[in-house]
């Protein structure tokens, strides 16, 4: 069971070792909630689709802080023409790499794409983005489940006969909720985020694909969520942080604060993780490392059946 959905039961793996060591997260959640209260932006309400609505934005966001195109195994099932326009509207371009000759390509996938820092967006051209990030939320399931097993011409494929089938992107209600979301990140969320650092790491992936984090911005681990219900909810985004923190064994990130942008409200609420540990745990304050440790031999025989399936599947075994 992969580290969100962990996250969301409470005999799982994950639960039961966060309730050991760090069964005092009472205080962080009450002072976020506290925070969101006073959040400067309102989110609209959706009668369906709010999962949807948040995945597409966490897509969006991703191209707006990455310094390149990401994540390219999701963009790949876009037919060349709408990939190319979505790149465009976000602001990357096209461009040379060194000495080499153009290639005459126009497949987005076999071009050097940066970010051109003084493309300003229209709205149609923002409209346009978001309804494309929408329609990628329909193949993002079946992208993450085949990865790279496919050939790109096929992935492109895939996408037009899912979207001829009926695309969210179509839905008026949910573009709107989406645009709303995404004004409210322009105007609050956007400054609090690039300020966290140049480094951009987008949906990544932590032992072998088992968690799949939203972003890393700088040292902060960030997942986005689009809710209504927050105080319901919001004790389950620090437990889904936390499985990802100590997934990452071998402090490949380099985390040191964990984060939720509340897409609806506009707002990123942090928590240094060395805090996390202090007021989380039972005295004495553990030491990461020896948590990650501990979870990994706790963890040890869902990760080996995880990944024996995944390599089945790779390889066509089962």
């Amino acid at each position: 069971m992969p580290i969100e959905r962990q996250s969301r039961k409470p005999s799982s793996t994950l639960n039961r070792f966060l309730d050991k060591h760090l069964p005092h997260r009472a205080d962080i959640t009450a002072t976020w909630l506290t925070e969101l209260r006073a959040a400067p932006w309102t989110p609209l309400s959706v009668s369906h689709g709010a999962d949807d609505i948040g995945c597409a934005l966490e897509m969006r966001i991703g191209l707006d802080v990455a310094t390149r195109p990401a994540p390219w195994p999701l963009l790949s099932y876009l037919p060349i023409e709408e990939c190319a326009a979505l790149l465009g509207a976000v602001g990357f371009e096209h461009t040379r790499v060194g000495r080499l000759p153009p290639s005459g390509t126009s497949d987005p996938m076999l071009m050097h794409w940066s970010r051109n820092h003084e493309h300003q967006p229209g709205s149609q051209d923002m409209r346009q983005a978001l309804a494309t990030c929408l329609g990628l939320v329909e193949l993002q399931k079946f992208a993450h489940k085949r990865g790279d097993t496919i050939a790109v011409d096929v992935r492109r494929s895939w996408f037009i006969a899912i979207v001829e089938q009926g695309r969210l992107s179509s839905n008026t209600e949910m573009l709107g909720a989406l645009l709303h979301a995404w004004t409210g990140y322009l105007e609050h969320g956007q400054r609090v985020l690039r300020a966290l650092g140049e480094r951009a790491i987008i949906a990544p992936e932590l032992a072998g694909g088992f968690g799949i984090a939203d972003l890393v911005v700088g040292s902060t681990l960030i997942e986005i969520k689009m809710s209504a219900g927050v105080e319901k909810n919001i004790d389950q985004w620090l437990r889904q942080l936390l499985g990802y923190l100590l997934l990452d064994r071998h402090n490949a990130l380099g985390i040191d604060t964990v984060a939720v942008y509340a897409a609806g409200q506009g707002l990123l609420l942090t928590r240094p993780v060395a805090e996390v540990l202090k007021s989380a745990s039972v005295a004495p304050t553990p030491q990461l490392t020896t948590l990650r440790e501990e979870f990994a031999v706790e963890l040890r025989r869902e990760l080996d059946a995880f990944e024996a399936r995944r390599q089945r599947k790779r390889y066509s075994l089962s």
